[in-house]
């Protein structure tokens, strides 16, 4: 099925179901993680971070990645070939479900190469080589780790704001050409702040 004029506007509850089951596939595939306080539903976390994207006016392709963008890189091996299949029978068109595949993969940081900072580093030069939303994805991800970290010990946090001010340098250009402005200047205003609980 190719993707026609007026596609979002032709088929809402297409759109709508798709992310639904994108939702619900998520929820199983991080079932009993937790984030690293050892205590919050790990999948908080997609869940946030697609609000995120939906506040910053992503796509149904953008919330539906946003919902899968960590589970090749947290979950088992059967989740991604699980989540492989997923994508490829969404009730979408062709380029919608490639644009997924790709924006997914892009996010997701690979374990074969060594160090945080040069997985970072690869999986944001294919960001950039990827469809747009990969942008603000990613941008929204960061939002919700760094608020996530704001009650981490010092040496954590340091490391972080120092990838994040990586990110920034890497994707400013592009968010800005594509419109997602707001979040990157929410992103810079979040690194910025003390947000420390009191």
């Amino acid at each position: 099925m190719q993707k026609g004029p007026g596609f979002l506007d032709q088929d809402p509850a297409r759109r709508m179901f798709a992310i639904k089951t994108a939702a619900d596939h998520a929820s199983r595939a991080h079932k009993g993680q937790l984030r690293k306080d050892r205590r919050t539903p790990y999948i908080t976390h997609p869940a946030r971070v697609v609000a995120l994207v939906s506040m910053f006016h992503g796509s149904h392709v953008a919330i539906i990645s946003a919902w899968l963008h960590d589970v090749y890189e947290d979950c088992t091996p059967d989740w991604i070939t699980r989540t492989d299949d997923f994508i490829a029978a969404l009730p979408l068109p062709d380029d919608d479900r490639a644009d997924i595949a790709v924006i997914v993969d892009a996010l997701t940081k690979k374990n074969t190469i060594k160090g945080k900072a040069a997985r970072l580093s690869n999986s944001l030069d294919r960001i950039l080589d990827a469809p747009p939303e990969a942008t603000l994805v990613k941008l929204c991800d960061r939002i919700d780790n760094l608020l996530d970290s704001g009650d981490r010990n010092g040496r954590f946090t340091k490391r972080y704001l120092t990838s994040t001010d990586d990110l920034i340098g890497k994707l400013s250009l592009r968010a800005s050409l594509y419109g997602y402005g707001p979040a990157l200047e929410t992103l810079v205003a979040i690194r910025n702040a003390d947000l420390k609980m009191e």
